[in-house]
């Protein structure tokens, strides 16, 4: 049940662009967690849009999106989170299109070349951190409630997570 704050400057989105978005990226953070993705998980997600004003954006005048998905940590792994980003990457590309473009940077090719705008932080909320039902709610609690318990290999590596990640918690 990720939280995706999507920022950006005015106009570097359109609602249209936004409506096209937001199950995107829903599914492309909440994959990670369970899949497939079910209701009750995509009912569990908020997507928030912030449009800053141009005069409060101070990168570059091009558009820029930064991309927030605040998960709990037991759900990933490096090659679930290299899923998450490139999966982000596409939802962008599907939705703002591939006009051919390109560029070269620091040896790596990157096309179209607005995805070197883009910005996908992977947020992962230490276990016992987070919140939710009016209480402190586990990864294993939270799976549970979404259905990733209902794979029993998926089952397996989010509580091996999850130990892991309460044995290496100081407190």
């Amino acid at each position: 049940m990720p939280i995706i704050r999507v920022t950006y400057p005015e106009k570097a989105l359109t609602t249209q662009q936004k409506d096209k978005l937001a199950p995107l990226l829903i599914d492309a953070v909440m994959r990670q967690e369970v899949d497939p993705v079910t209701e009750a998980a995509r009912d569990a997600t908020f997507i928030l849009f912030s449009e800053i004003p141009q005069k409060d954006c101070y990168v570059s005048k091009d558009p820029f999106w930064l991309v927030e998905g605040m998960t709990a940590a037991g759900f990933f792994t490096q090659k679930r989170r290299d899923a998450a980003h490139a999966a982000v990457n596409k939802a962008f590309v599907d939705v703002l299109g591939d006009d051919g473009s390109s560029i070269e940077w620091e040896g790596v090719r990157i096309a179209p070349k607005f995805l070197k705008r883009l910005y996908f932080l992977l947020i992962e909320i230490p276990e016992g951190s987070w919140g939710v039902l009016g209480r402190q709610t586990s990864a294993l609690e939270i799976g549970h409630i979404i259905g990733s318990d209902k794979d029993p290999a998926r089952w397996s590596e989010l509580k091996v997570n999850v130990a892991k990640l309460q044995a290496s918690r100081p407190s």
